[in-house]
């Protein structure tokens, strides 16, 4: 369960700092590289985790993205999700989304439990449609922070 973003402050799983818009760039630019690459390859069953498990990392990367323009520096993968849900960064529904991912590649880099290639692809599909959004949102705030 997500906690309130300030429950992560407090245990230190986020640390407050000054807006790192560099570090920020890079993360939104790396994102999206990691993203094209995904689009261009074929799935196949056999790397659904770990196409998976990259596909989660664009998304994950692009919103921290978000965090560093904010001044933030996350430990934990549920500090950013507080973080998108409490700021309103995204829609609650794709949040939840994010959320649920979040949970699934744990699964799969902790657990070794395997991720079907239809949920690779929903995921690829939910992160090409919601990708755009966060780095709209990344614009916003960079023109914010001049």
């Amino acid at each position: 369960m997500i906690k309130p973003f300030s429950h992560y402050l407090k245990q230190n799983l986020v640390r407050k700092s000054w807006p790192n818009i560099s570090m920020a760039k890079s993360l939104i630019n790396k994102a999206s590289v990691k993203l094209q690459r995904i689009k261009k390859g074929s799935m196949h069953e056999e790397e659904s985790s770990i196409i998976f498990e990259d596909i989660y990392e664009s998304l994950r990367e692009a919103s921290q993205s978000l965090m560093e323009l904010k001044g933030f520096k996350p430990y934990s993968h549920e500090a950013l999700v507080s973080f998108l849900k409490e700021n309103k960064m995204l829609p609650l529904e794709q949040v939840s989304i994010i959320d649920n991912y979040r949970i699934v590649r744990n699964n799969s880099v902790y657990k070794a439990e395997r991720v079907s290639l239809e949920k690779c692809k929903e995921a690829l599909v939910f992160a090409i449609k919601v990708l755009p959004q966060i780095k709209k949102r990344f614009e916003d705030l960079a023109i914010e922070q001049r």
